[in-house]
């Protein structure tokens, strides 16, 4: 049975896997109906089965309150995507559904395991979704080697399948229910992400938001309906309005059947009258692209090409308004796939690097295997790919943490006082280069009062890119508490470090300089968002015995 590694676009409203084939190429895998791409909707059908994909989605009409969509939306913000059979199931446990669904039917028809994945997000998720990203894989039973960034892994696959030269590559990404921009340097086997920005609360299913309302006032004036649309019609509305809009794509109008309440009608949109009432939401993207822009250009930086990704970039107006604002004939990658095989270029690479790191610290005695979590650890990266990355062309035979070098999409900062008021000093800026796939700042400050017995250690995540900010709880990532002697004057030192994966997650190191204790964290988020490692254990057990189809 041959070895592979995988990608996967866990998408806001379809998911896509894919791998590297023995020709270096990277390859999506298609599921069980035939499709390259997977509706990421899940329907729980009984309490021991969860449909998944377009069966799910069709069913959501007939049975919207055993039914969840756009799960991705609430990840890292919510414990809470679904009650069913009178239990709260959180954003990660219905996603790990969809990533088993992807993972077994490309494991039937591959005939292999699907066990190794590299699992995307949108560059602008933060601590918390990136977490909740990598728990909902572990909860489906799949070892996440790692969560990259999805302009990133649509970067990597434009540089090694298409990309001629060196350019600085802007990647305009609309997903369903995201808008990233990320810009780029990318060129001779190498990929150096310049800044991000982006929105993960729009994408194409705010598009077909509007589209519903609008049917749903024609409708309304066409049959006199009074406009109270059950979760039956809503459901049957929504699905109907993404047809519509997708069917704009290669015509100028379209009719669309309505029912509800028994009444039955027929209502007309044309291309013209969808882009006037979309037009706010593309202004808001070309808002956040402008501010990439400058980011870009204050380092000196300039566009060269613009790369269109994600589904919702086959709209028309997308290609136009960028050609209108920007001068420049965007090119259009794959906008379903790309992604995923970005992200199986980069799973191959990844694991190979894991694979001789591993090797290199059992010969050399440096690990512990009598330890049971280390031993579990090892096992993972014992087994050599069936394909080497030195088969992918636009690799030239380099090691993956030697092609890509990302920055940081937040900026992390710390409590403090500042003459007497408190203030977020930021630690780690966001944009910040990140060299050998990490950053590290260390400061020191001092304790606020005499005789302190604990210090406090509260982290903020934001956008900012101050020195110092006004406190706002809502930025709050997480706290520490460092334990002092209890007998130090005001001022004592305490030493703290910050340190941020590629992955996004960050953590948190405290030392009191005088008594030399320690404290490290890694920082989840609050209000309970965030899943424990015992709850994520405990939901894959229970997960087992839930039949996916």
């Amino acid at each position: 049975m041959a070895k592979y590694v995988f990608g996967i676009d866990l998408g806001t409203t379809y998911s896509c896997i894919a791998y590297v084939d023995e020709t270096g190429r990277a390859t999506v895998v298609k599921n069980k109906e035939g499709t390259n791409t997977t509706p990421s909707v899940v329907n729980f059908a009984n309490p021991s089965l969860a449909v998944v994909g377009q069966v799910a989605k069709e069913t959501a009409v007939i049975d919207p309150q055993n039914t969840v969509s756009l799960v991705k939306t609430l990840m890292g913000k919510s414990n809470f995507a679904i009650n069913y059979n009178g239990e709260d199931l959180s954003p990660e446990i219905v996603s790990s559904y969809i990533l088993r669904k992807l993972a077994a039917d490309a494991g039937e028809i591959l005939n292999t395991e699907v066990k190794d994945v590299v699992i995307t997000c949108p560059a602008y998720f933060g601590t918390a979704e990136r977490t909740a990203t990598k728990n909902a894989g572990e909860i489906a039973g799949l070892n996440v080697i790692e969560i990259i960034s999805e302009p990133t892994a649509a970067a990597l696959y434009y540089g090694c399948a298409k990309a001629e030269g060196e350019k600085t590559v802007l990647v305009y990404d609309l997903g369903g229910g995201t808008f990233d921009v990320t810009i780029m340097r990318i060129g001779s086997g190498k990929i150096e992400v310049i800044c991000s920005d982006g929105d993960h609360q729009l994408g194409g299913k705010d598009w077909d938001t509007e589209v519903m309302n609008y049917l749903a006032t024609q409708f309304c004036a066409e049959t006199g309906f009074d406009g109270d649309f059950d979760e039956y019609a809503q459901q049957d509305l929504r699905l109907k309005a993404e047809k519509a809009k997708q069917q704009l794509t290669a015509r100028e109008e379209v009719p669309v059947m309505l029912d509800a309440a028994g009444l039955r009608g027929r209502v007309s949109l044309s291309r013209s009258v969808f882009d006037e009432m979309t037009q706010a939401l593309l202004n808001e993207t070309i808002e956040k692209t402008d501010a990439a822009i400058a980011v870009a250009e204050s380092k000196g930086y300039k566009v060269d090409e613009i790369l269109l990704v994600g589904g919702s970039t086959k709209m028309p107006q997308v290609k136009e308004i960028i050609v209108e604002k920007y001068g420049i004939e965007p090119k259009v990658l794959e906008p379903d796939e790309a992604v995923a095989k970005g992200a199986a270029i980069y799973a191959l690479g990844a694991y190979e690097i894991r694979v001789d790191e591993w090797k290199e610290k059992i010969e050399s005695g440096e690990v512990d295997l009598s330890d049971a979590e280390v031993k579990e650890e090892a096992e993972k990266y014992q087994e050599s790919a069936a394909v080497s990355t030195v088969a992918i062309p636009g690799l030239h035979g380099q090691r993956m943490n030697e092609v890509v070098t990302v920055a940081t999409t937040k900026s992390y900062a710390l409590r403090v006082l500042v003459d007497g008021q408190p203030k977020c000093c930021n630690m780690i800026i966001k944009n910040v280069r990140m060299d050998n796939a990490f950053i590290s700042v260390t400061k020191q400050f001092g304790t606020a009062e005499a005789d302190q017995e604990t210090a406090e250690l509260s982290v903020y995540e934001s956008d900012f890119d101050s020195a110092y900010y006004e406190v706002d709880e809502d930025f709050n990532l997480g706290k520490a508490s460092l334990e002092l002697p209890g007998n130090l004057p005001a001022g004592a030192p305490i030493q703290v470090t910050f340190t941020l994966n590629n992955e996004g997650i960050l953590e948190l190191t405290g030392i009191d300089m005088t008594s030399g204790k320690e404290i490290h964290a890694t920082m989840q988020a609050t209000a309970g968002t965030t899943m424990s490692k015992e709850d994520v254990q405990a939901a894959r057990d229970k997960s087992k015995n839930i039949v996916v189809e």
